[in-house]
């Protein structure tokens, strides 16, 4: 058997050449192994130590910029917030380079930026006053923002105290001021109210085919409460419509007396009938 010297393939003592590589074939029995390549572990060896060293650096410079600050200050350090929450920004003045929130309420959302953060609170119904902390880090500095939550509304205005009305269907929208966030209103029945997009209010009323008629809006949270006064034109709830009402002074008989000794009345004139003074006379209250 011949083979070849270069990929090893066998053949029959009858070829000279190797018919893949075209080179000449050598008895088998001369071809001695063939040394195995050395595995480059030198190489290998110095990856490893290069990673080492670049971990190592690595953890000096992260020590570096945490630990770099001499003064870390947040402004401002106590927030006041109230039962419905809000936003606020604080400002951190330090002279490091990176800076963490390692601590912070469950009910506060933070984004942070470069050299400060946004905080949102969230609404506070648990019906007590509540407070919490944020703890910012720089090294081994350390400082911190109080934030303190009312659990409950103390005031509530509204931007009228007095509505009117027509007789139709008409709406006017209140704007409300208050530091709650879970008012109610107490309203007559034939009124509607929702709530805005700017959070205030829309009074609506029905239309009204009785008498003039009057109620009271009451808008309450906790202690906190307000009340607007809703009137809306309609018949005269004096005389009910009929724009004159009987003389009180002669008990509707026009007089006094009889025969020639009757005197008529001096207030209605002998009709027995005054005209209404609230409506004057047309049954109507606008």
């Amino acid at each position: 058997m011949k083979e070849c010297p270069k990929c090893h393939t066998q053949y029959d003592d009858t070829l000279n050449f190797c018919l893949k590589d075209g080179v000449q074939l050598q008895e088998a029995s001369e071809i001695g192994p063939q040394p195995q390549p050395k595995k480059n572990r030198g190489c290998l060896k110095k990856v490893i130590i290069g990673i080492v060293i670049a971990c190592v650096g690595l953890g000096i410079l992260y020590r570096h910029l945490m630990n770099a600050a001499t003064y870390l200050r947040t402004e401002p350090n106590v927030i006041t917030a109230s039962k419905g929450g809000g936003e606020c920004n604080v400002d951190i003045d330090y002279d490091g380079y990176v800076w963490i929130i390692n601590h912070k309420p469950d009910w506060v959302n933070i984004t942070e930026y470069d050299n400060d953060f946004d905080i949102d609170i969230r609404p506070n119904m648990t019906g007590q006053n509540r407070e919490g902390s944020i703890t910012v880090q720089s090294g081994k500095l350390l400082t911190q923002v109080i934030i303190q939550q009312k659990g409950f509304a103390t005031y509530m205005h509204v931007s009228e105290s007095n509505l009117h009305f027509g007789e139709g269907v008409e709406s006017e929208n209140i704007d409300i001021d208050t530091d709650g966030c879970q008012w109610k209103a107490q309203f007559p029945d034939w009124l509607s109210i929702t709530e805005n997009l700017n959070g205030g209010i829309r009074v609506k009323s029905q239309r009204n085919k009785g008498e003039y008629r009057t109620g009271v809006i009451t808008i309450r949270e906790d202690n906190a409460s307000t009340s607007i006064y809703v009137s809306q034109a309609g018949l005269c709830n004096v005389c009910h419509g009929k724009g004159e009402f009987s003389c009180s002074a002669c008990s509707g008989m026009g007089g006094f007396g009889y025969g020639m000794y009757y005197v008529p009345c001096m207030v209605c004139g002998g009709d027995g009938r005054v005209q209404c003074t609230t409506c004057r006379g047309s049954g109507k209250r606008k």
